[in-house]
This record gives structure tokens, sequence and C-alpha cells, in this order.
């Protein structure tokens, strides 16, 4: 009886395994992730507060510039001119609410964030260049 309890479960599991969404092939395909704009609002307040340490008050006039330029990127769904003219608009308004020396912190946090983006870049290898050989 026993036996046949364990044969039950075992069977039970599998079927149930089987037949979950994350057994199909579509679901080992890596997923891109896309966040809600309310995600990626709190993200990028968070993060500025983070690189620069805002005030209160700095953070009740950031939150609504972010705002604006998250619903504004994805309205230009992909317009490169739009999405820069945006980016422009954002720098110069978040900069607007800084101190100077907020403003320093802001530019090292970007260039450094640039800079690990250019090395990340440098260590993949080339799209159309031939992986090397494996030695056995």
């Amino acid at each position: 009886m026993l036996l046949c309890t364990t044969l039950s479960i075992a069977l039970i599991a599998n079927a149930a395994k089987a037949a979950s969404p994350a057994a199909t092939p579509a679901a080992d395909a890596p997923a891109k992730h896309k966040l809600s704009p309310d995600s990626l609002k709190a993200a990028r307040l968070t993060r500025l507060k983070n690189q620069v340490g805002l005030t209160a008050d700095q953070e009740t006039k950031a939150k609504p510039i972010i705002d604006k330029y998250v619903d504004d990127r994805q309205a230009a769904n992909g317009d490169r001119a739009k999405l820069l003219a945006l980016k422009t608009k954002f720098d110069s308004d978040i900069n607007a609410i800084l101190t100077p020396d907020q403003q320093k912190k802001l530019a090292a946090s970007k260039a450094a964030t640039a800079e690990k983006l250019k090395a990340a870049r440098a260590k993949k290898p080339a799209a159309g260049a031939p992986s090397p050989a494996k030695k056995n």
C-alpha cells in the first residue's frame, strides 16, 4: 500500500510538472522583463536619491519631472530623435533642482556607468567573429 501511494504521488507530480507552463519550450527561452511605468518611475527616483542624496524638497520636485519623462518616453515609441530630445530636457530639468555638488555627483555617477558599459561591451566578442576553438 505504501508503494502504491508513493508511486501515485510521483505520477501526479510528474503530470503536474509536464502540464505546467514552465515546461513548455517558450518558457525555456529567455524572456524580456518589461517593467511597468510606475516601477520605472520609482526606480528612477530611488536611483537619483542614491546617486546624489536628494533632500525631501528636491524629491518632491524631481518626482513630477521623472513621471513626465517616463510617460513621454513610452509615448515616443522608439523614435530616436524624440528620445534624445526628451533625455536632454530631463537632464536639464533635473540639474535645475540639484545643488552644484549634487550635479558633480550625478555627472560622476553617469561617467562611471558609461565606463562600466564600455568595458562590458569590450569584453563581448565581436558579433561576426568566430569563437575560439576548444582544445580536446
